[in-house]
């Protein structure tokens, strides 16, 4: 079996022969590529009139051909050919670099501060305990997901504004470009038989019907999310977010970091301590969370009279 540094140079030296003659000249480069919570290779082939172009996970791609039966470097091949001619992503710079453009299509997310400290160490951000909110531009946003750029301290100076500001900008209008959602647990699952957005095969459909039954049993968790129900942690920390819940519930709450994509609450009523749900949490993180979907496996509380977020 070909080793991952080889599979890289090969992909990176032949690539172009399958791809159309337009890109007879595309310069084509592998770097390490750093995500929130994730670093992996990556492959970028970039024509010279684009501005930005896909970034291809050498790793997941690499994981395929170990693993997968029948996917053949031919087909390797083909796969990046597809992605690259079908999804360029076209980008005017100026929606990016200047402020007054740029400010309009900011939002949050939400990672673990510890997990990403090397990164942090080069990204404005804000701390709400061991979580980390930071900043980031939406580039595009169609049925195919979300395209956006992380900001750095060094587009942060270029466009001439202060932490705060950005910070007060974002959240603003996070709301707007990541609509949150709330909802029961239970409901929750429901949606996502109905939708059948995981492609359920008729056993996992009926262990996800099982979890919905035993889930009323459970506490009555809640979700907080975005309508995408993709990078929605941060939607907790939207702006009244915290206080709306706690007069929601009437009281004191707990808050469980589920992934980067959602977070749990749950009224704190005496019936579980927070002892047992960092169990539960840690649990669930070692066994049905990918690392590059954690959090952290700390529990949370929000004091309603005080407007104070906690770790336990």
């Amino acid at each position: 079996m070909i080793k991952f540094e080889s599979f890289c140079e090969e992909i990176r030296n032949n690539i172009k022969a399958f791809l159309p003659v337009t890109y007879e000249n595309a310069e084509v480069s592998v770097m390490d590529y750093q995500k929130l919570n994730t670093t992996y290779k990556g492959l970028m082939v970039k024509k010279e009139d684009e501005t930005i172009t896909p970034t291809i996970n050498m790793d997941q791609l690499y994981k395929a051909y170990q693993n997968q039966p029948g996917v053949t470097m031919e087909s390797i091949y083909r796969r990046i050919a597809d992605i690259v001619v079908e999804s360029p992503i076209q980008v005017n710079l100026k929606s990016i670099m200047d402020y007054d453009i740029a400010k309009d299509h900011l939002f949050i997310r939400v990672s673990s501060a510890e997990t990403n400290k090397d990164m942090l160490a080069n990204v404005p951000h804000q701390l709400k305990e061991d979580l980390a909110i930071t900043y980031h531009v939406a580039v595009s946003m169609d049925e195919e997901g979300l395209s956006s750029i992380l900001i750095k301290n060094g587009l942060l100076k270029q466009y001439g504004i202060t932490a705060e500001q950005l910070h007060e900008d974002a959240m603003k209008n996070s709301p707007r470009i990541m609509a949150p959602e709330v909802s029961s647990l239970g409901a929750m699952m429901k949606e996502l038989i109905e939708k059948d957005l995981f492609m359920m095969s008729p056993e996992e459909r009926e262990m996800l019907q099982e979890s919905i039954r035993e889930s009323a049993q459970m506490p009555s968790f809640f979700v907080v999310t975005n309508h995408q129900k993709i990078n929605g942690a941060g939607a907790l920390f939207y702006p009244e977010m915290l206080d709306n819940l706690g007069k929601v519930f009437g009281q004191n709450y707990f808050i469980l970091p589920s992934s980067i994509h959602e977070m749990l609450v749950l009224p704190d009523n005496g019936e579980i301590s927070a002892d047992e749900l960092r169990a539960m949490v840690t649990e669930v993180n070692a066994t049905q969370v990918a690392p590059a979907e954690r959090l952290t496996n700390n529990v949370y509380h929000y004091d309603v009279c005080n407007h104070d977020f906690k770790v336990c």
